[in-house]
């Protein structure tokens, strides 16, 4: 009897562009439904082109990478489009208060209060290699989005 053997191909990632920006947190891209994107998917808009890789001493091209401006998570599906929105978030702890007035709030015990800060669209992550200019890292109708397939908590 001969062996059955399934060869299991990687999917193509589902990607996109952003068709419209709405607001300081929310845009449109040019996917919806019909092309499999489902709501609470999660979504990297990328810099217009990849960023060569060169080595040092030869000035060969070593492959390329991507650049990532900021991601988005599809709130409401469309067809034919998705509204996505910013998800991540930045907890800031609480500490002493400054200013004016802060002698005067800390005889009363205050401090400020620890915060969340919600990602905007223009994203600004320290973590990465040598960040976007400015110019780069606004994001605009036109640029590429792609499935964010597994999250790193980045």
């Amino acid at each position: 009897m001969a062996e059955k053997r399934i060869i299991s191909a990687k999917a193509s990632p589902i990607m996109g562009k952003v068709a419209t920006i709405l607001n300081e947190r929310e845009l449109a891209i040019n996917i919806g439904s019909k092309d499999g994107v489902t709501e609470g998917m999660k979504f990297k808009v990328l810099a217009d082109q990849p960023a060569d890789i060169l080595d040092p001493d030869t000035g060969a091209n070593l492959g390329s990478v991507e650049r990532e401006k900021v991601r988005v998570m599809a709130t409401e599906v469309n067809e034919k489009f998705t509204v996505c929105r910013t998800y991540r978030k930045e907890y800031i702890p609480g500490g002493p208060l400054h200013g004016t007035f802060s002698s005067l709030l800390k005889s009363y015990g205050l401090t400020d209060p620890p915060r969340e800060i919600i990602e905007t669209l223009r994203a600004d992550d320290k973590s990465l290699p040598p960040p976007l200019s400015e110019e780069e890292s606004y994001v605009k109708k036109g640029d590429r989005v792609i499935l964010v397939v597994e999250e790193d908590n980045s």
